[in-house]
């Protein structure tokens, strides 16, 4: 054969092999949308026929994922790098609301015999913790049974557990309700070996997110702050603790400050856990079966089988049934601000200031709108995205309507900054707000370039555009950012103040960055009342004028290739297996680079010390 018809040959093959897999490709797209199709059809043909029965069965109580205010559905984190760093995590989302609703039923359903809870696998704030605590309490204190397991109990998930009538744990695990520990990596002396100069610039003495980039150890100002914060939250937590299970005052904070010898001299944590009355059975999984077998037989008499149960959605599904849909013509919008504040679309734990945007001036053209109620649930993020929410509020503002801003578990930095044009503020007792402060990050290259002995040289038409990162800041640069920064904190500490009708100077030491819990924050007058979302939705109402009213929450519509994508990879595992240490760092770093993009040089107005 000729060298000409090998080519030739080679390309036959090359184009035919492509035409297969283009073809196939079509072929499996087209295949997957006709059985999505089917599916959905069989579905709700299904679910409307099916009955639940919640008559002598066990609400099995076991939500897995984390709790939110309100779930966000789409393919926002479908890239590149969550498949190779971590794969696709389809994190499930379950709405503190929902939970409540389930709770609150189900302590006056007198079908149901029992409550089995399990939330182990369930990761929230500490607010909305203590709300699920009272609501498994009040299910006790009304005479229904209530059993709790967990394989390992951490503070938030042994504050709800403990409220149980029983409380189970397994026999290799444990109650590590040790209390809030808050620990930080400093990177100063890592970034200096790497030679990657950080420019720091702050505004606000307790501004301790860039501390990492500037200490080797943690300030005596952030160790105030947070201590102030946690240990009030503490020894609430620990009280509630105890009361429920008539231990002594005090016993789980000398359980927490002698844990680790206790466990040496008996290397058993279950059983140190049940002599010190923390829990009432140590079991394996098996053994959990037996014992509700032995409580609550099934049907089917089969010791092998758990009880006769009904899921919480399953559960949740009776009680939409016979709620009556509100037709009222008078609205009040419900708008989510859940996450860190960043440009985009919103996404699971990102605020997207162009979904929000979208969403306020959706409500501010809608004439049934009749307020708008702003519930914030965010540490902050981008300056720019925060004012861009705010801008769009102020729209809103100046059709004479007005906002009530309900604070979730968490209201800190840019999470305060878009409630500044709010007529009023609630806040829960326990949610994290405050971190009035700003500060920007920004990283240069000089250090590398001189240690791999690269030269920048060049010119420039004017001074203004002759420095780039490349080269060590000089100080007119320097000045020029600090100035800006103290610009913003100037603009923040004015907002706040402007909107609680306080003078500038007392709002000042208030702010610089400092952390304050609802209750606090109440006092120090940073909030109007504490209150959940809908004393907020209430007085809405009442200060739009309107007694009837139906409540309109706006959400971020699923686009029909999310739908595709998120259907597909619920039912295609795509991830690459790569060292388990390298995803850990992906997953700590991932949102902060976000955060702190060296191309947009991000001014900040984000509590990192607020993360959980």
């Amino acid at each position: 054969m000729s060298e000409k018809q090998s080519i030739w040959s080679k390309a036959d093959s090359f184009l035919t092999k492509t035409r297969k897999i283009l073809l196939n490709s079509l072929t499996a797209f087209l295949l997957v949308i006709i059985t999505f199709s089917l599916v959905g059809s069989l579905g709700s043909i299904f679910s409307n026929t099916n009955e639940i029965d919640t008559k002598n069965k066990v609400l099995w109580f076991k939500p897995i994922g984390v709790v939110v205010d309100s779930s966000v559905s789409g393919a926002g984190g479908f890239d590149i790098n969550s498949i190779v760093l971590g794969g696709v995590e389809n994190v499930e989302q379950h709405e503190l609301q929902d939970l409540l609703d389930i709770l609150n039923h189900a302590s006056n359903d007198d079908n149901l015999s029992a409550v089995y809870v399990n939330v182990s696998e369930l990761s929230m704030y500490w607010s909305s913790a203590f709300k699920i605590a009272e609501a498994i309490k009040a299910i006790k204190d009304n005479g229904k049974r209530v059993i709790a397991y967990g394989e390992e109990y951490n503070n938030t998930s042994y504050l709800i557990s403990s409220q149980a009538n029983e409380v189970l744990v397994n026999e290799f695990g444990g109650v590590s309700a040790f209390g809030f520990s808050r620990k930080r990596e400093y990177y100063k002396d890592f970034y200096k070996n790497i030679k990657l100069n950080y420019n720091v610039f702050t505004a606000g003495d307790f501004k301790s997110g860039p501390e990492p980039y500037t200490r080797d150890s943690m300030s005596e100002n952030d160790k105030l702050a947070w201590n102030e914060f946690a240990d009030p939250m503490w020894k609430k937590m620990t009280n509630m603790m105890e009361s429920s299970r008539n231990l002594e005052i005090g016993t789980i904070q000398n359980y927490g400050d002698n844990a680790w010898e206790m466990m040496t001299d008996n290397p058993e944590p279950a059983d140190v856990a049940l002599k010190l009355g923390l829990v009432d059975m140590v079991v394996t999984r098996e053994g959990v079966k037996a014992y509700l077998f032995e409580e609550f037989p099934n049907q089917n008499n089969d010791k092998y089988e758990f009880p006769d149960s009904v899921t919480i959605y399953e559960y949740l599904s009776t009680i939409e049934k016979k709620e009556v849909e509100n037709t009222s013509k008078n609205k009040i919008a419900v708008i989510n601000i859940e996450g860190a504040i960043m440009t985009g679309d919103v996404a699971y734990g990102i605020a997207g200031s162009d979904t929000i945007v979208e969403h306020i001036r959706s409500a501010t053209k809608n004439k049934s709108v009749k307020a708008l109620v702003l519930r914030v649930n965010s540490p902050g993020g981008d300056v720019w995205a925060s004012e861009l929410i705010t801008n769009a509020l102020k729209e809103f503002k100046e059709t004479n309507r007005p906002i009530v801003t309900s604070m979730g578990d968490i209201a800190a930095s840019g999470g305060v900054w878009v409630t500044t044009l709010s007529d009023e503020i609630y806040a829960e007792e326990d949610t994290l707000t405050g971190s009035i402060g700003v500060y920007g990050i920004v990283p240069t290259l000089d250090g590398i370039y001189d240690w791999a002995g690269i030269k920048v040289d060049g010119t420039s038409s004017t001074k203004a555009g002759e420095w780039d990162e490349r080269y060590e800041m000089p100080e007119y640069v320097q000045n020029n950012i600090q100035a800006g920064i103290d610009h913003i904190y100037e603009m923040f500490v004015s907002k706040v103040s402007e909107n609680r009708k306080m003078k500038y100077e007392d709002v000042l030491p208030i702010a610089g960055g400092r952390i304050w819990s609802g209750n606090k924050a109440l006092e120090l007058g940073l909030i109007d009342k504490i209150g959940g979302l809908k004393d907020a939705i209430e007085s809405a109402a009442e200060k739009a004028g309107i007694e009837d009213f139906a409540v309109k929450n706006y959400k971020k519509p699923m686009k029909p290739f999310d739908i595709f994508i998120n259907e597909l990879l619920e039912n295609v595992n795509i991830e690459i297996n790569l060292d388990p240490r390298i995803k850990l760092i992906n997953e700590k770093l991932n949102k902060h680079l976000k955060l702190i993009n060296p191309e947009s040089k991000n001014v900040l107005l984000y509590c990192f010390e607020c993360e959980i």
